[in-house]
């Protein structure tokens, strides 16, 4: 969804916080970890040292948190939804401070020199949220977005069988990527997006397939996905290897 040339996803935030919630422990089983070199490559880029404030919007279950605090950074992490919180919290303990809300709803005490969010920034109002960025982030900091990105399903061919199944070609980029991160765009007070491109691979068995295809939502029937896993394993021997890409943009605050 578009709103001329800004994502307005954000307004679906809550019922997907619910969603995810509803699901917490097969999302925090079932989603993929980022490459070690995301987090590598993002300490160099935005210049982090040992026990630098970082503030991590819509955190979920900690699958970005917690490489960020074994890099030795003091990690807020803001996350919404209550169930996904406590199976990050029941992870990090005391390694983390934990804000329970929106990151709209977020007071500061004080700069960082990072925010960061990972496949969560769309769902954050736009403008409300560049503002609160400016404010947070200190002039020489980053604010860093991270994007799952899909290159193929699965090996060929796969996608003809997904699209034949659900009647139209899976989508691999959203279009809310771009849409959200329009406003920072726009902003003098930040300056221009550098992305950096990890792409990775994940050979998964019919049964995972759905579980991770189920939360990110979609409207899929059982039908479907019963279709799907036939197909994983009648035509696939049983697993499929999917290809990815985690997108990392990174943007300095001027």
């Amino acid at each position: 969804m578009i709103l001329g040339s800004v994502s307005d996803l954000w307004r679906a935030a809550d019922k997907a916080s619910d969603r995810f919630a509803a699901q917490a422990l097969d999302y925090d089983r079932y989603r993929p970890r980022y490459p070690d070199d995301v987090f590598d490559d993002l300490v160099e880029s935005a210049g982090l040292n040992l026990g630098d404030a970082v503030v991590e919007i819509g955190a979920g279950t900690g699958i970005a948190t917690e490489p960020l605090v074994e890099r030795g950074l003091d990690v807020t992490a803001i996350e919404p939804a209550i169930a996904l919180a406590a199976v990050a919290a029941a992870k990090l303990a005391d390694r983390v401070h934990f804000f329970s809300g929106r990151f709209e709803d977020f007071s500061p005490d004080s700069s960082v020199k990072l925010l960061a969010a990972f496949n969560a920034w769309h769902w954050v109002e736009p403008r409300r949220a560049v503002e609160l960025a400016a404010r947070l982030v200190e002039p020489g900091g980053s604010l860093a977005l991270v994007w799952t990105e899909v290159i193929s399903w699965g090996q060929e061919p796969f996608e003809q069988r997904l699209a034949e199944v659900v009647g139209s070609p899976w989508e691999k980029r959203m279009e809310h990527v771009d849409g959200s991160m329009q406003p920072i765009r726009q902003d003098p007070r930040f300056g221009e997006f550098e992305d950096h491109h990890y792409p990775f691979e994940r050979t998964i068995d019919a049964s995972t397939f759905i579980a991770v295809t189920k939360t990110y939502g979609g409207n899929y029937t059982s039908e479907q996905f019963e279709a799907i896993e036939e197909i994983i394993n009648e035509d696939f021997g049983g697993v499929v290897t999917k290809a990815e890409n985690a997108a990392l943009y990174l943007s300095m605050r001027l």
